[in-house]
């Protein structure tokens, strides 16, 4: 349902859907954006049916109720969806969600179909059906983010923009102190495998996480690039703590995992064009002296790394604002979702093939 361009007092009209943390971000931000109007939330928990917009995302109320009526939502006639719930261990769901908004008609843009952020390279598991489903409701679907998202795609499409022979392209991802930046044990824990014994591989490498969301970064650089891929190769490797480690989320054990690190590097022969590389660890975790250090001593952050000539390196680093204890990577998250929604209502039905630039105007200019 690709609606016709907005005029200055033109709202578009969005459902937002999901209120996990970073639910919740996108949610604040779309009250808050004086284009947008938010018609309706669609939640799973039945605690939060009833709840007034505002109060499930620290703003005051709105006058829209949550539901977790389906129907209820479609019949808000809605430009866009706001799609946010999140995809752990309900990938199908995610996927049979948004093809039910897209067949209706609805325009989706989301962050949480984290392979769709380069739909070319992506799983056919999330383009085939996504794709169809745009196609048939005349619909247009963007996935989003911070990382992946604008940061790994759209920030070193401008840094390409200036360069002439590249040799290779990388970056380096560090997420340090994630007991005290993203204090959820089920993710750090499960997922990362911090605590866990020597030789533990961690879900998200078990699994395929990483391919699956990363893969088609390397592949977006290596295409932009122009320089064919022969494979994706994935290295890892973890770190053991040395002693007890003290973090925010209890004891992380001598001898179990306190660290890791992976890099996916998009091959042409045998020489890596385009990788990203992610380190992450907890508080107190020693740094290897055979892993690259963040530009700024105990501060996380991205680190891109081009080498050819010109070569250049660009340091970027997200910091909280004063007055919201929410961690900025969570807020770019939501912001880059939000930001698209008024260029995916405007654009052609389908799958946006490309990242968006981004907007022509950010228009939360005050705060409430």
């Amino acid at each position: 349902m690709t609606a016709p361009s907005a005029t200055a007092t033109t709202k578009r009209r969005v459902v937002h859907v999901g209120t996990g943390m970073t639910g919740s971000a996108a949610l604040r931000a779309i009250i808050d954006d004086p284009a947008l109007d938010l018609v309706g939330v669609k939640v799973s928990s039945p605690a939060k049916v009833g709840t007034d917009a505002g109060r499930l995302c620290d703003r005051p109320e709105v006058g829209v109720a949550a539901t977790d009526d389906l129907a209820a939502v479609l019949a808000t006639a809605p430009d866009c969806i706001a799609y946010c719930a999140t995809a752990v261990r309900r990938e199908d769901e995610v996927i049979a969600d948004i093809t039910g908004y897209l067949e209706a008609g609805i325009n989706v843009v989301t962050i949480s179909a984290i392979p769709m952020v380069y739909p070319r390279a992506a799983p056919p598991k999330w383009r085939d059906p996504i794709e169809k489903a745009a196609l048939a409701g005349n619909a247009t679907f963007y996935a989003t983010g911070c990382e992946p998202g604008f940061v790994s795609l759209n920030l070193p499409t401008a840094l390409l923009g200036g360069a002439g022979v590249v040799d290779s392209y990388r970056m380096d991802e560090y997420a340090l102190d994630l007991d005290l930046a993203y204090p959820i044990w089920e993710v750090l824990h499960e997922s990362m495998g911090f605590g866990k014994p020597d030789g533990h591989v961690p879900v998200r490498i078990a699994v395929g996480k990483v391919n699956a969301d990363w893969e088609p970064v390397v592949r977006y650089i290596a295409d932009i690039l122009s320089v064919p891929v022969d494979r994706v190769a994935l290295d890892w490797e973890t770190i053991l703590a040395p002693e007890d480690l003290d973090t925010a989320l209890g004891v992380i054990g001598k001898g179990t995992i306190c660290g890791h690190r992976w890099q996916l590097a998009a091959m042409h022969g045998d020489r890596p064009v385009a990788a990203v590389q992610y380190f992450a660890t907890v508080s107190s975790t020693p740094w290897p002296d055979t892993w690259p250090r963040p530009a700024q001593p105990g501060q996380g952050g991205m680190v891109f790394r081009i080498a050819g000539n010109p070569s250049m390196t660009l340091d970027l680093r997200l910091d909280p604002s004063p007055d919201d204890a929410t961690n900025p990577g969570v807020v770019a998250t939501a912001t880059a979702a939000v930001n698209a929604i008024p260029a995916v209502i405007d654009a052609a039905p389908g799958l946006l093939p490309v990242p968006l630039a981004g907007p022509a105007i950010v228009t939360r200019q005050t705060r409430r």
